[in-house]
């Protein structure tokens, strides 16, 4: 009788011995990829918590309670771009980038502009248009006169070159943006990755190791040197009188 209680036992404590090795090696195993800083991210983008964020005043939050006491701001931060994408890009990254240097040319004062109150007109109908529009806090409607976002797909420009037109309605300022992505690694170096996207989408495993390898190399790099500042040669930002973006959101 009590051999077959000790056995018992003795088998519980295997399990259990088992059990705890599993955990200690799931946590190991997750050690390896997921940040040690404890981000959403692999560790290679560590660099993504020190993004500095982009503060707004935003009067909608102060009236639903969302802040604490005598807080009127909200920051957006890139890491809030990376989780409405669900991953970290070069489109979120340019995104960005765009907002935060059209906020430092709007500015006429300390205060933090009013997010909600911009509009936006873009060249293009892709993801760093709706990045600009998701951190600026405005959206696109059919109806024109409800709309703070219009494509103009009228707008030419040569290829991986984007124009984007934002305008703040409190002071009635407006810029004028242009992204020649291209200048980043080149169209062919571009064109390689956009190959390497493509076959990835079509099929995972028609990618191979060596190119995927390179591919999440380059979005590092590529990432980083944007979002950081790095490359803000690539952006060139004019003013433009506010009237004019008006027109072009309303399609006149």
């Amino acid at each position: 009788m009590r051999g077959a209680i000790f056995g018992k036992v003795k088998d519980i404590m295997t399990w259990g011995i088992l059990l705890i090795i599993g955990l200690i090696s799931v946590v190991m195993t997750s050690c390896n990829s997921v940040s040690p800083r404890g981000t959403r991210w692999h560790e290679k983008y560590d660099f993504v918590a020190d993004i500095p964020p982009i503060v707004f005043n935003y009067d909608h939050g102060v009236l639903a309670g969302s802040y604490p006491e005598d807080q009127e701001t909200v920051a957006v931060r890139f890491d809030d771009v990376c989780a409405y994408l669900g991953h970290v890009c070069l489109c979120g990254a340019g995104g960005y980038r765009i907002v935060s240097l059209v906020v430092d040319s709007l500015h006429t004062s300390n205060e933090p502009l009013e997010r909600g109150e911009f509009i936006l007109v873009s060249s293009r109908d892709h993801t760093i248009s709706d990045v600009i529009a998701y951190v600026l806090g405005i959206q696109r409607r059919q109806d024109p006169s409800k709309s703070n976002y219009f494509i103009d797909t009228t707008i030419t420009a040569p290829r991986r070159e984007y124009h984007y037109y934002i305008g703040f309605k409190e002071t009635r300022t407006a810029v004028h943006v242009i992204y020649r992505k291209h200048q980043l690694i080149g169209h062919d170096a571009m064109d390689a990755l956009w190959k390497i996207e493509l076959s990835y989408d079509a099929d995972p495993q028609s990618v191979s190791k060596e190119d995927i390898s390179k591919y999440q190399r380059a979005m590092k790099d590529l990432v980083s040197d944007v979002v950081l500042g790095r490359r803000d040669d690539v952006f060139d930002i004019v003013q433009v009188p506010y009237e004019q973006v008006v027109t072009l959101l309303l399609h006149d």
